[in-house]
């Protein structure tokens, strides 16, 4: 199963997002860009960065359990397992 609680990467990519928005505009303003270009800027990077992390997200949630690194080894001849309730 996985570690992360849900939507740990889709929270964390938001703030990211909302971070590389307000540098994109900070940075754009300085470049000598109007502000209504780099606040255009700064939502298309908002929106991208965004899609990225909510489909990271949705890849690990739906992505199948890694199998064991070390799997159980099966029960010899006649012994008896307690975890299956015989």
């Amino acid at each position: 199963m996985n570690t992360l609680p849900p939507f740990t990467i889709a929270r964390y990519g938001v703030y990211l997002a909302l971070g590389a928005a307000i540098a994109t505009v900070w940075l754009g303003t300085r470049a000598g860009y109007p502000l209504d270009q780099s606040l255009m800027r700064a939502i298309f990077t908002f929106v991208l960065v965004t899609v990225v992390a909510f489909g990271a997200e949705a890849i690990i949630l739906t992505s199948p359990p890694r199998s064991p690194s070390n799997p159980p080894e099966p029960p010899a001849d006649g012994e008896h397992r307690p975890d299956h309730g015989d």
